[in-house]
């Protein structure tokens, strides 16, 4: 058995780095092409492999991005140049409408099944801002062997929308939700501590539209007057709402803390340690490692209503909010700093199902149940 990932956002996240490095470990043959656009990205995210072959091509030119039909046809080609169809038992598509198009094509031509992961883009944007990909994700959904979701909120967001109602008698069969994983590092290093309850914020992420982060400052500095000692803990930077993230800290130096961007483990850990509560009030989320990361070291958690984590646990992680509403979020806020030891939580938890190797496992256990049926 031979697995083809196809896979556009492979340069940009180590979200698949650390599945493939797993599958590797654990004997599966794979290729993985990692079509991208812009500057030289060869090599990024390569891992020491034995089973391992990547192919990386820089493909992809600004004006794709208008020209989704031509533009799988350009990568399909592409594709063919590099690999031999018959060689292959299964392909996995890591998006439904860009890496999907191309499962698809493969399968129709040549006869390889393939599996189809539904992520953010696929569900907030050409769901509802590209008409004219719809026809085409339908047939990917009818005719892949399985659809998996990243999370139980990713999945309800999808079934929403009115396209995906007309079909799902067609699909539901196929869904199956596998969350992402994080760091070994964290699950070394679960906190089993006592609750921290002091009144201390953190953030992290980057600070753009989606992630939100000015709204929360803005429910934040709302409560300064409730809680005397508040503080909030910003790390991380980037993106279009810096400058607006930056003017605040300046001007509320003494209860807004910016560390910047940290990629010292230890470091955010110790962090995460000296907080009580994390808050990131998405307004799109996949599912937030960052969640987990936070929930690994006992932190209470603030995250979005049917977004990212949304559903995926029974017990009292946090609270969740509207995102758009500076007062929803500002009275969640209230809710776990008055209550903190309500969320106590970490022995109930099993942070084995965010091991990298475990997910490895379940994933060889689909493409083995597809390829022998």
């Amino acid at each position: 058995m031979q697995i083809l990932h196809i896979c556009n956002d492979y340069c940009g996240s180590k979200v698949h780095s650390n599945l493939y490095s797993q599958l590797d470990k654990i004997g599966v043959k794979q290729v993985i092409y990692a079509y991208y656009r812009g500057e030289n990205k060869s090599g990024k995210n390569q891992f020491e492999a034995s089973n391992t072959t990547f192919v990386y091509s820089g493909i992809l030119k600004t004006y794709h991005r208008v020209l989704y039909h031509y533009k799988n046809e350009v990568v399909y080609q592409d594709l063919l140049r590099h690999v031999r169809p018959s060689e292959f038992s299964l392909c996995h598509a890591t998006t439904l409408f860009s890496d999907g198009a191309i499962a698809y094509k493969l399968y129709k031509e040549h006869k390889v099944p393939y599996i189809v992961t539904v992520r953010k883009t696929d569900a907030s944007e050409f769901l509802y801002f590209a008409p004219h990909t719809w026809s085409l994700g339908i047939k990917i959904l009818k005719s892949a062997k399985q659809i998996m979701f990243i999370s139980k909120a990713a999945l309800d967001n999808f079934c929403r929308h009115f396209l995906i109602k007309k079909i799902l008698p067609l699909i539901k069969d196929k869904f199956l939700i596998q969350p992402n994983g994080i760091d070994d590092y964290w699950l070394s290093n679960l906190s089993h501590a006592v609750i921290n309850n002091n009144h201390s914020i953190l953030y992290v992420g980057k600070f753009d539209y989606n992630k939100n982060v000015t709204r929360l400052i803005e429910a934040f500095l709302d409560l300064k007057d409730t809680y005397p000692d508040l503080k909030l803990h910003l790390v991380g930077g980037g993106g279009k709402r810096e400058k607006k993230v930056l003017k605040f800290v300046r001007n509320n130096p003494e209860t807004i803390i910016y560390h910047g961007h940290i990629f010292d483990k230890e470091t955010l850990m110790h962090i995460y340690r000296s907080c009580s509560i994390f808050a990131m009030p998405s307004i799109f989320e996949t599912f937030g490692l960052v969640y987990i990361e936070a929930m690994s070291q006992n932190l209470a958690v603030l995250y979005t209503k049917n977004q990212g984590i949304s559903g995926l646990f029974d017990d009292r992680i946090g609270e969740a909010v509207e995102p758009l509403s500076v007062k929803s979020i500002r009275n969640a806020l209230s809710k776990l700093l008055g209550s903190r030891y309500y969320y106590n939580y970490p022995e109930k938890i099993d942070y084995n199902m965010f091991r990298w190797s475990t997910i490895a496992e379940r994933y060889l256990d689909i493409y083995l149940t597809i390829v022998e049926l």
